[in-house]
Formats: C-alpha cells, sequence, structure tokens
C-alpha cells in the first residue's frame, strides 16, 4: 500500500489483474502460448474489457490508449516486461516469486520461439474440486469456462459468480448444477449457446430455492374410502323411496 502504484488507478487494476492471471508455474499453455511462470498474454482491446468497473448501472471501460500508457508506467518502473507477440501482448512479471511471497525470486525466463510450439511441454493445470488451493470463486469459474469452452471470464461473470457465493449456496450443489444446466439448455440454432453466467445464476439460485423449499406433491389427494356398490344401491333406493312418499320397513 505504501507503493506509488496504489495511487495508480489504471496501473493498480492492471498490475492487479496481471498478477492473478499468470501462469504459477512453467510450461501453462494459453491459444497454444507455452508460458513462463508469472507470465500472462493478453491483447489490450481484450484487456478494455477485464478491467472495466461497474459504476451507477453499467459498466466503465478504460481506453485501449490509457492502458496501453498504464503497462508502460510498470515497465518504467521495473515491476513488468512486455513483449509483443502474434497472439498478443505477453507480459512479464518481473520478481513474480517474491511478489507472491516465496522464499525464492528468481525473474521468469522468456521462453524462446521453437518452445512455444513445443509438444514436449504440456500444461498441468488442476481440475475443478481436486486442488483445494482452489477458491470457491476460480472453482466455479473454471467449471463454467471448462463448460462454456472458453479461456476468460468477463467482469460481468465475475460479478455473477460472487453473487452466488455470497448466497452461501455449497460448491457441491453448484458445480454439478452448472453441468446440469449445460446438458440441459437446448439452442435455439447453431449459433445460440450460454454466454453469460448470469443464466447460470438464475438456474442455480431456482434449484437452491426448490431444495430450500420443497413443494408438497399436488397430485396426491386426500384418501375417501369408497362405499360399495351394494352401499350406494340401498342409497339410490332409499332416496327414491322418500320423493315417493313410501315408507320403508
Amino acid at each position: 500500500m505504501d507503493h506509488e502504484i496504489f495511487t495508480d488507478g489504471v496501473g493498480f487494476r492492471l498490475f492487479t489483474f496481471l498478477m492473478a492471471k499468470a501462469a504459477y508455474e512453467d510450461g501453462l499453455k494459453i491459444n497454444n502460448y507455452v508460458l513462463a511462470k508469472g507470465q500472462y498474454i493478453r491483447s489490450y482491446s481484450k484487456l478494455c474489457d477485464d478491467l472495466a468497473y461497474k459504476k451507477g448501472r453499467g459498466l466503465t471501460r478504460y481506453s485501449k490508449q490509457a492502458i496501453q500508457t498504464a503497462a508502460k508506467r510498470l515497465e518504467d518502473k521495473g515491476m513488468i516486461a512486455t513483449e509483443e507477440t502474434e497472439h498478443g501482448m505477453l507480459f512479464t512479471i518481473l520478481n513474480y516469486s517474491k511478489f507472491q511471497g516465496k522464499e525464492t525470486s528468481p525473474s521468469p525466463n522468456k521462453i524462446d520461439a521453437k518452445s512455444k510450439q513445443s509438444p514436449e511441454l504440456k500444461p498441468n493445470v488442476p481440475k475443478v474440486g481436486e486442488d483445494e488451493n482452489l477458491t470457491p470463486f476460480q472453482q466455479i469459474e473454471e467449471k463454467y469456462l471448462t463448460r462454456k469452452g472458453a479461456l476468460q471470464s468477463s467482469p460481468i461473470d465475475a460479478l455473477a459468480i460472487n453473487r452466488i457465493i455470497n448466497a452461501k449456496i455449497p460448491l457441491k450443489n453448484v458445480l454439478p448444477w452448472i453441468d446440469e444446466i449445460f446438458d440441459q439448455y437446448v439452442p435455439k440454432h447453431h449459433a445460440d449457446g450460454i454466454n453469460s453466467f448470469s443464466y447460470c445464476e438464475k438456474g442455480i439460485l431456482d434449484r437452491w430455492a426448490a431444495k430450500q423449499n420443497p413443494v408438497p406433491n399436488s397430485n396426491v389427494s386426500e384418501f375417501r374410502p369408497r362405499r360399495s356398490v351394494q352401499e350406494n344401491s340401498f342409497a339410490a333406493l332409499e332416496e327414491y323411496a322418500k320423493e315417493k312418499g313410501i315408507t320403508m320397513g
């Protein structure tokens, strides 16, 4: 908090975002680009959406120029290094391990062009629910992105995920419900799909409400014993006699 970057609105948000998204070990891939520990690759145009913040009822986005300028300030301060690639801008956080509180703080080495396409390097991304170090947010985000087939969630997705977390719904319910929602979704055409976690949010909340307040089975009516045929016949005869003024002995 004493660092000057704390007062740099755009720079602070950019650096925090890169820290959260950077590869936590060597060999992770994004769009077939192999990353070293502390690296992240992203276009400036997409960062405009990533760094959007809520203002009033909508989202406010920084301009591409504002983010590029903030990145240059971080680079001048020796906090990051940047390299333009065909897949986007490669950001390298210098002293990544130091910022993560590790004892050693080697700067990540940039991977040469040949290793970017190396088939030997395979990502070792933990599966959802298998790594206890993953936060509830990360587990929900990973499940959603895996089912959606996407690499990046949006700020709107993040808000919806946080609302689910704040609702105190157990992960043991949330994660399988996400699978259920995707499995039951029927697209209207080939370009249709679930484009926001807000859709999943509603499905999860509906299921949670139904679980908390189960509706009694309305098809079960009160049991009433049926009268026998003989009882029905006698009742009809008695009614007929009464109507005709006949006294039954």
